[in-house]
C-alpha cells in the first residue's frame, strides 16, 4: 500500500476530496469544504478498499465524484455518483 496514491475528486469542480498517498491519509491537502469530513474506512486499507465516507452531508455534496488509484503497476478511474439524498 505504500506504492499507491489515492484521490478522490468532484468532478464538477476537480476540488480534492480526499488524498492517500505515502502509506496515510493527506487531510492537508484536501479541499476545505471537506476537512474534517471526508475519510476512508481506515480498518478496510489493508484489503485495497478506498471507499469514500463523507460526514454531515449537505446539499452541496451532490454530485458526481471520482476515484484516481496510482501505482507503480498502472492508473485505475472510477466514477461515482453521489447523491445526499439517498444518504
Amino acid at each position: 500500500m505504500e506504492d499507491l496514491e489515492v484521490e478522490w475528486r468532484r468532478t464538477d469542480s476537480e476540488s480534492l476530496v480526499h488524498l492517500y498517498q505515502d502509506g496515510e491519509s493527506q487531510p492537508e491537502s484536501q479541499e476545505q469544504h471537506y476537512h474534517d469530513r471526508a475519510h476512508f474506512f481506515t480498518d478496510q486499507i489493508q484489503h485495497g478498499n478506498f471507499s469514500l465516507r463523507l460526514d454531515n452531508l449537505t446539499a452541496e455534496d451532490e454530485g458526481r465524484y471520482t476515484c484516481k488509484v496510482y501505482s507503480q503497476q498502472g492508473n485505475i478511474k472510477h466514477n461515482v455518483p453521489h447523491n445526499s439524498c439517498n444518504q
